[in-house]
C-alpha cells in the first residue's frame, strides 16, 4: 500500500490509481514533481484563517453556522489541491475538484436564501440543477476541452448571473461580485494557458489558478461575512 494508492481505492476500482499528469510542471510521476503548484495551495490556507478570524471579531453574525462551513470548505479545497498536486492519481483529482463544487453549492445556497428570499425547495431544485449541470459536463465533455476545466463553466454562468441580479437589483453586492468573477475568469485563464504556454514558460501558469482562486473565495467569503454582521445582506 502507498499513498497514491490505498489498498480500499484500489479496491474500489484500480483505475482510481492511475496517473494524472494535466499540467507543466509536472515531468514525473514523483511525489515532488509538481512543487509550486502544491506549495501555491497554502494560499487557500491563509485566506481561510483571515476569514476564520474576520467571522470571530463580528459580535452579530447571520448565518454564522453555514459561513463557518464556506470557510472550512476554502480550506479543504487547499489540502484537496495540494494532494492532488503531489499524489497525481485520478482518486486525488477528486479530493481536487469536489471542495470547489461543494464550496459553490453552499455559497449558491446563501445567495439565494439572503439575497433573494427564495425558499427551501426552490433553493434545493437551484442547486440539484447546478451539480447536474456540473457533473454532466465532467462526464461527457472530452479533457482535451479547455484542458478538463469544462465543468467550472456553470459556476462563471453562476457568478455572473447573480451579478447580474444584484446589479438589477441596485445591490452594492453587485460590484463585488463581478470584480470576483473577473478574478475567476483569471484564474480559469491561468488554468488553460498552462498546456500551451508550457514548451515557453516550463513552469506553467497553474499555479495562478490556486492564487487567483484562493482570492475570489476569501471575497466571497468576506462579502458574506461584512455583509450578513447583522444587516442581512451580502454587501458591496
Amino acid at each position: 500500500m502507498s499513498i497514491a494508492c490505498p489498498s480500499f481505492v484500489a479496491g474500489i476500482s484500480p483505475s482510481l490509481c492511475s496517473a494524472v499528469d494535466h499540467y507543466c510542471e509536472r515531468t514525473s510521476g514523483s511525489f515532488d514533481a509538481e512543487p509550486v503548484n502544491a506549495i501555491t495551495n497554502l494560499a487557500f490556507l491563509v485566506g481561510a484563517l483571515m476569514a476564520w478570524r474576520l467571522a470571530r471579531d463580528q459580535e452579530r453574525l447571520d448565518h454564522r453556522g453555514l459561513i463557518r462551513g464556506l470557510i472550512v470548505t476554502m480550506a479543504v479545497v487547499g489540502l484537496g489541491s495540494m494532494l492532488f498536486h503531489t499524489v497525481g492519481t485520478r482518486w486525488a483529482e477528486w479530493g481536487d475538484v469536489i471542495p470547489i463544487l461543494v464550496f459553490m453549492l453552499l455559497y449558491l445556497w446563501l445567495v439565494l436564501t439572503v439575497c433573494f428570499g427564495w425558499p427551501a425547495w426552490l433553493r434545493t431544485v437551484a442547486l440539484a440543477v447546478f451539480f447536474a449541470v456540473t457533473f454532466y459536463l465532467e462526464a461527457v465533455v472530452p479533457g482535451t476541452v479547455l484542458w478538463g476545466g469544462a465543468l467550472y463553466l456553470p459556476t462563471v454562468l453562476v457568478l455572473v448571473a447573480v451579478g447580474a441580479a444584484l446589479r438589477f437589483r441596485k445591490s452594492r453586492a453587485a460590484g463585488t461580485m463581478f470584480a470576483a468573477t473577473g478574478l475567476f475568469l483569471a484564474s480559469f485563464a491561468a488554468r488553460t494557458l498552462d498546456a500551451p504556454l508550457c514548451s515557453a514558460f516550463p513552469l506553467g501558469t497553474h499555479f495562478l489558478w490556486h492564487l487567483l482562486n484562493a482570492l475570489v473565495l476569501y471575497m466571497l467569503v468576506r462579502a458574506a461575512i461584512r455583509g450578513m454582521a447583522g444587516s442581512g445582506a451580502v454587501p458591496g
